[in-house]
């Protein structure tokens, strides 16, 4: 019986552990989406360096593996923010397929569409804020899907 309530124990620390690291993984993500709209490559870069970091030190998720590398190429395209840009598509999609499965994500979470780059990205506001085009086209974009 002891055995049984230690694994047991075992499993809703591991699970509530992994809860609380997507929410930080999510927030993270957010930082650089708000750093790219706002078409700022100091705060992008400082923002990407800490979501790759965060995704590095996760204990292993289904994603992981996918999700480091489209980081790694998010990282790797250093200040330039037409390239920070580019790769933001490739993240953006498998946090958004992290989101959808994690059953403890608190708040919505809107997965939006740019029809003039074909690339999606996540927000908390419904309202489209697009980072791959900053304040020249701010608006562009629509909501594709919604987490509740």
């Amino acid at each position: 019986m002891k055995k049984i309530i230690f694994v047991l124990a075992v499993i809703l620390i591991g699970f509530s552990a992994f809860t609380q690291n997507t929410s930080l993984l999510l927030n993270n993500y957010i930082e650089v989406k708000n750093a790219l709209v706002s078409s700022n490559g100091t705060t992008a870069t400082e923002t990407i360096n800490t979501l790759y970091n965060s995704v590095k030190k996760e204990e292993n998720f289904e994603q992981k593996t996918e999700l480091l590398k489209a980081t790694e190429k998010l990282y790797k395209a250093g200040n330039n923010l037409d390239k920070q840009r580019a790769a933001f598509n490739d993240v953006s999609i498998i946090m958004w397929q992290l989101v959808k499965d994690s059953e403890n994500v608190n708040g919505s979470v809107y997965y939006q569409y740019c029809p003039m780059k074909k690339a999606y990205w996540l927000s908390r506001e419904k309202e489209i804020k697009n980072p791959y085009y900053g304040s020249a086209m701010l608006t562009c974009g629509n909501v594709a899907e919604t987490k509740e």
